[in-house]
């Protein structure tokens, strides 16, 4: 099973800014709280996604993060890609070019991880947050 902590933080972010009222300013305080992470993690997460344009953000008192009134129709695809690095699979073995095996696993293997990271996004672009966080009411 695919397990990405960057995405499962962005989206409890995009949960907790959904269900509030829209006149409501979620802090980095608040959110870390919630997900008992540091709000320095928090906050690396919050410019990822505004930098997606996915939330806007007030400083200073009083201010905080919500959902961006712009992007109505935000699916989770768009979550994952905010917080993706890099190709699903990372980095490669230097494995020995006169093996069979170790000549061609690297190309294989980035195929592979390509073709799962392009599931991964289709079927991440059929959900909505808008539905997901309707199963924490």
């Amino acid at each position: 099973m695919l397990h990405n902590l960057r995405f499962a933080t962005a989206l409890h972010i995009m949960v907790l800014a959904q269900l509030e009222e829209s006149n409501q300013w979620l802090s980095s305080e608040y959110i870390a709280s919630s997900i008992q992470i540091n709000a320095s993690v928090v906050r690396k997460e919050i410019a990822s996604l505004k930098t997606a344009s996915l939330l806007i953000s007030k400083e200073g008192k009083g201010g905080g993060i919500r959902i961006n009134p712009n992007n109505s129709a935000i699916d989770l695809a768009d979550i994952y890609l905010s917080t993706k690095q890099a190709e699903f699979g990372g980095k490669f073995n230097s494995p020995n070019p006169d093996c069979i095996v170790g000549k061609n696993i690297n190309s294989r293997l980035h195929d592979l991880y390509q073709e799962v990271d392009t599931d991964i996004v289709q079927r991440l672009r059929k959900l909505y947050l808008a539905d997901f966080s309707k199963t924490f009411k």
